[in-house]
């Protein structure tokens, strides 16, 4: 049966990998992206496939206006959603602040996921309604500084990475807490894939990706087997990290401290300016 997928980051790396897939599966695809030019080329050759119907939407997530016009947008196409996969993801060695006093990987990484999966409860909940994050695995060590959760003192790019991938699995815990039950929503670990994403990382972990990347990385097509196995199931399991690439699905429950992950919420909610 056709459903409506929506996908984010879907005009490179990991989300367009899954568009073209779930596309030949006959699904109609909504997918954003940056380039509006990459984006038309991409929707006109998933259209060609198995009956797709795929639209593009242009859009810059790394702002809160930016994200609330990507879901007005989404709106705009469809009232109902069945699958929406989060794909969207940037590294950056410095510290870029967004106009919302933000920064960058903040804002792509974790608030465009939290605010869109806010803003689009109605649509979810009108389809069938799966929230799928392509995350991955948590770093030891990794802590919400609430004193400082902009990092304007103290950023590294390995620490706004740890906080960046705990406040998804937080959010994914807590959305799970007061949506699971109609609304699935689970992690997905997609392994490390040469995908660009590196593309504003500098110095010596430049050089890291480049010479360990190679050897340690997987293919997009192994990296997304797991997210289309979880797109395809009809199991209403929520709340849970899927930490294997290319593997049989493995299943570890998010359980980290809900007063912390509460917390987040609320915090993510007066970021994006949004009603509690």
């Amino acid at each position: 049966m056709k459903k409506i997928i929506v996908i984010t980051g879907g005009t490179g790396g990991i989300g367009h990998a899954v568009a073209v897939a779930l596309a030949k599966k006959g699904n109609d695809i909504i997918f954003q992206g940056r380039d509006a030019d990459k984006g038309a080329k991409i929707a006109a050759e998933l259209s060609k496939m198995n009956g797709t119907t795929a639209r593009f939407i242009a859009a810059d997530v790394s702002s809160v206006e930016g994200i609330k016009s990507l879901a007005t947008a989404i709106k705009k196409l469809t009232s109902k959603i069945d699958i929406f996969i989060q794909a969207t993801g940037t590294l950056n060695s410095e510290r870029r602040e967004t106009k919302d006093g933000l920064y960058e990987s903040f804002a792509v990484n974790y608030q465009c996921k939290f605010m869109l999966d806010h803003l689009l409860l109605d649509e979810l909940k009108q389809g069938e309604g799966k929230i799928i994050i392509v995350g991955g695995p948590l770093r030891k060590g990794a802590a919400i500084n609430f004193e400082d959760l902009n990092m304007k003192n103290d950023y590294s790019l390995m620490k706004s990475i740890g906080q960046n991938m705990l406040a998804i699995h937080m959010h994914a815990q807590e959305f799970s807490k007061r949506n699971g039950n109609i609304i699935p929503i689970n992690v997905v670990n997609a392994g490390v894939v040469k995908t660009g994403i590196d593309r504003n990382v500098k110095g010596a972990m430049k050089l890291v990706f480049r010479i360990f990347g190679p050897l340690i990385g997987n293919s997009t097509e192994k990296a997304i087997v797991n997210i289309i196995a979880l797109a395809d199931t009809d199991a209403k399991h929520s709340g849970y990290f899927y930490p294997k690439v290319a593997k049989p699905a493995v299943e570890e429950k998010i359980d980290l401290d809900i007063s912390v992950a509460s917390k987040l919420w609320e915090e993510s909610l007066k970021i994006g300016k949004l009603n509690s």
